[in-house]
């Protein structure tokens, strides 16, 4: 076997070098991209939760069960059904006045998220697509999801945040709620 002299060392070691910009810059690509994957998580919920309630695996764990977010809600859709708070969607709209969050006394309901889990989805009832004039629940949509054409209406799941508010103002029941 022959020995390595100098030269092999030093090529490989200006093979390895790196210059400063380089490093940052494979360090922060590595950094940045679990971060972009993970800003575009939405919280998985198998029944209507408050808009700011953790995902449904934390919130069995953080949630106490004690019920001031139910006393808190000035909407009175909250209700504790196997002992975590859902909305009652077909009573009332959810109005996200924060109430809940702020009764509640452990992070159960801390998340930055403001997604109920539902979304409305609209049936062939709406009075549009016969021609008649309507907008009543695009003006009451909050964030704008709604968009009014020709004959009906179009609802965009993206910024739709679930909170029944246009399905309360239709006067056909022409819009339903259904988990996403």
């Amino acid at each position: 076997m022959r020995e390595k002299d100098e030269r092999y060392y030093h090529a490989q070691l200006n093979i390895q070098q790196c210059s400063r910009r380089g490093l940052f810059r494979g360090l922060w690509s590595g950094v940045s991209k679990p971060m972009k994957a993970s800003a575009t998580v939405v919280a998985t919920r198998s029944a209507p939760r408050p808009p700011t309630a953790v995902e449904d695996a934390l919130l069995v764990r953080l949630c106490n069960q004690c019920g001031e977010c139910v006393a808190a809600c000035p909407q009175h859709i909250i209700g504790l059904f196997s002992g975590l708070p859902e909305l009652a969607l077909d009573a009332n709209g959810c109005n996200e006045c924060g109430e809940c969050q702020r009764a509640c006394p452990t992070l159960a309901l801390a998340s930055s998220t403001t997604s109920t889990g539902a979304k409305a989805i609209a049936s062939g009832m709406c009075i549009r697509q016969v021609g008649a004039e309507c907008d009543d629940c695009s003006a009451a949509c909050p964030h704008g999801a709604i968009t009014l054409t020709p004959r009906g209406i179009e609802i965009n799941a993206d910024t739709c945040s679930g909170c029944a508010q246009c399905r309360i103002a239709c006067s056909t029941n022409a819009i339903h709620m259904t988990m996403r």
